[in-house]
């Protein structure tokens, strides 16, 4: 489904990433864990170009991503950010038919209806018509979930999508993203939720220093580390 060979990404003489090889298959949920810096979310980012690559290449359902089939393959990788990334002047609405419509995925009735689904499937569905200032964090995120399934993707990203919650709403946002997983998307998460990382994963990638250092199953990765430095990392953040 996916397939990353030799990626690299550098901020001027900074080399953040230093030549990733990544696979996934349909259906796989892979979460990436690894320090502040170690390169995590820029790798993510590169995968849908929201950060261009220096080197490598990035293949996704046989097709390799490039500047002139961006826009087509964008619609099927959905992205969740830390910070919401809702668009303060539209109604919740408007923010989930925006893109569906925009593209000619769906007519603006069937965006609305499909928008109805989703927010009565989180209990958000009196939301409709208010602006996402008003919502608490952890309703902002929930709508920015379902914002990507408006789209209906094949793969969704993730990154640390509950960093900027309060423990209190964490968790409604990770029950949302464990039903997403229960129906067979996708995905690519970067989050320190270890508990969560162990229940939902197919497969934990540990990231340092913009390199892959050990990729494992859950419970492979987190009971028998090959290496000194994941098992400092798993010390410190338990």
């Amino acid at each position: 489904m996916l397939t990353v060979k030799q990626l690299e990404k550098s901020f001027g003489d900074t080399k953040i990433l230093k030549g990733i090889d990544f696979s996934m298959e349909k259906g796989d949920r892979v979460v990436i864990i690894g320090p502040s810096g170690s390169g995590k979310s820029t790798f993510l980012r590169c995968l849908n170009m929201l950060e261009k690559p220096t080197k490598g290449t990035i293949t996704f359902e046989k097709v390799e991503l490039n500047q002139h089939n961006l826009a087509n393959l964008r619609q099927k990788i959905g992205m969740v950010f830390q910070s919401f990334n809702l668009f303060s002047n539209l109604t919740v609405e408007n923010n989930l038919i925006l893109a569906p419509v925009k593209t000619k995925k769906m007519t603006e009735e069937e965006a609305k209806k499909k928008a109805k689904a989703l927010l009565k499937r989180i209990n958000l569905e009196d939301k409709a018509d208010v602006y996402p200032d008003s919502l608490s964090g952890g309703q902002k995120q929930r709508v920015a979930i379902i914002r990507s399934l408006m789209m209906e993707p094949d793969i969704m990203l993730f990154d640390e999508p509950t960093s900027a919650l309060d423990p209190e709403m964490i968790e409604e946002v990770l029950t949302l993203m464990k039903e997403v997983a229960h129906e067979g998307m996708s995905m690519i998460i970067v989050t320190h939720e270890l508990e969560f990382a162990r229940e939902i994963a197919t497969k934990v990638i540990f990231m340092d220093q913009g390199k892959i250092m050990e990729e494992s199953p859950p419970e492979e990765l987190f009971e028998h580390p090959k290496t000194e430095r994941l098992r400092e990392f798993l010390s410190k953040i338990k």
